[in-house]
């Protein structure tokens, strides 16, 4: 098991109210909100760490780059190269089952 298996089943495995922290710390090291993808809708929605939750549903629909092969948190759990463009074609999980 890698580190993005570790903490994505710790994830699954807290209460909701463990898991919204344990995302809103995650998400200090996110930079979907300077990605060239990210627009205003996700902006509003509050949209981060599509690695982790999935694809944007319904903001982002246009893939005008992608920042995840440079992200912090991608590059701590060791994602991000093979698999990016989380925000619109799904979490890294979902990419892994395909």
């Amino acid at each position: 098991m890698d580190k993005f298996e570790e903490i994505f089943n710790q994830l699954m495995e807290m209460l909701e109210e463990e898991k919204k922290e344990k995302i809103e710390e995650l998400e200090g090291d996110c930079v979907c909100p300077i990605c060239p993808s990210y627009n205003q809708c996700a902006k509003d929605s509050d949209e981060k760490l599509f690695c982790i939750i999935g694809k944007s549903e319904p903001c982002i629909t246009n893939e005008r780059g992608c920042m995840c092969p440079t992200c912090p948190l991608a590059a701590k759990f060791g994602i991000g190269v093979k698999y990016n463009f989380y925000c619109t074609r799904g979490s890294e999980i979902e990419h892994r089952k395909m």
